[in-house]
């Protein structure tokens, strides 16, 4: 009985604080000036608010086994949404009109050292 309504009580803390992190992706979705920022708003929104969603769904979960099964679909979860988003921001930055706003590109500048080296003749 105790156990149970703790387990209640954990899981509204988590819906809460989870639907809070998803509230906070939204408004810097919304609110930041381009598509990297953007990105990572959604990313770290994501991956934290809608785990947090996901694991106050397991601790109300009315059987042990339908929890373990909600606790794969949150490690799934964190497995793919970094990837997902990292492979969405390689395809942004490959977009020339992208990277006109950037201050500092250190990528470029990583790329164009690699490039040079590769060029030059092997002693």
């Amino acid at each position: 009985m105790i156990l149970t309504q703790f387990l209640r009580i954990l899981s509204v803390l988590a819906l809460g604080a989870g639907s809070f992190f998803v509230f906070a992706m939204t408004l810097g979705m919304w609110r930041f000036p381009d598509a990297f920022t953007r990105l990572h708003a959604g990313t770290k929104g994501l991956t934290i608010g809608a785990g947090l969603i996901v694991l106050g769904a397991a601790l109300a979960a009315p059987s042990l086994l339908f929890g373990l099964r909600i606790a794969v679909i949150f490690l799934f979860l964190m497995i793919t949404n970094p990837i997902a988003t990292q492979a969405i921001a390689r395809a942004n930055y490959r977009i020339d009109r992208s990277r006109r706003h950037l201050v500092l590109d250190e990528y470029q500048e990583l790329r164009d050292s690699l490039e040079h080296n590769h060029d030059q003749p092997a002693p």
